[in-house]
């Protein structure tokens, strides 16, 4: 490959994996990604470890996370036994699924510390200033309750990834 060419392809997978880390995610899970998506055909893991330079085992552990997530699907390789891998291009899906699984997580975590709260709250009688303070805490509870519902509302309802990027190519 022309030196040019393999360095536009070197500094993707580096820049790719920069943005990865970047999230909190593992840095060679996005290079194998970034290597996969600018492959013209599919890669072993072999090939994929040769390339980035790491183990058979990161290879495969990076990799099934990647399947799992919809980034990356087997494929068929003529003559050839070994599994081959190649990109799902379409990364606003990916990146739009990864969100809401993400805040989706994190929702749930704080719906279930907020009802704690709630159930403490309502438990306990208070006199006089911690009277007045347990219900404002009641009132900023149900303000941030509001908020989850909305955001979790949103996260459901959000529209088939397709929509967005027919409206995006439209642009």
């Amino acid at each position: 490959m022309n030196n040019k060419l393999q360095n536009v392809c070197d500094n993707f997978i580096a820049t790719m994996g920069d943005l990865s880390a970047s999230f909190g995610l593992n840095r060679v899970m996005g290079q194998m990604y970034a290597l996969l998506f600018i492959s013209k055909e599919p890669l072993s893991l072999d090939s994929i470890g040769d390339r980035l330079k790491v183990s058979k085992g990161t290879v495969s552990t990076n990799i099934r996370t990647l399947e799992n997530w919809g980034a990356v699907k087997k494929a068929w390789v003529k003559n050839s036994r070994k599994d081959f891998y190649q990109a799902n291009l379409d990364t606003l899906a990916i990146v739009m699924e990864r969100l809401q699984v993400i805040f989706q997580k994190r929702l749930n975590g704080m719906s279930a510390t907020i009802n704690e709260m709630e159930r403490i709250l309502q438990a306990n009688s208070f006199e006089g200033e911690e009277k007045k303070t347990a219900a404002l805490y009641r009132e900023r509870i149900q303000k941030v309750k509001k908020m989850t519902s909305t955001i979790d509302k949103t996260l459901k309802n959000i529209p088939k990834i397709k929509y967005f990027q027919a409206l995006l190519n439209g642009l």
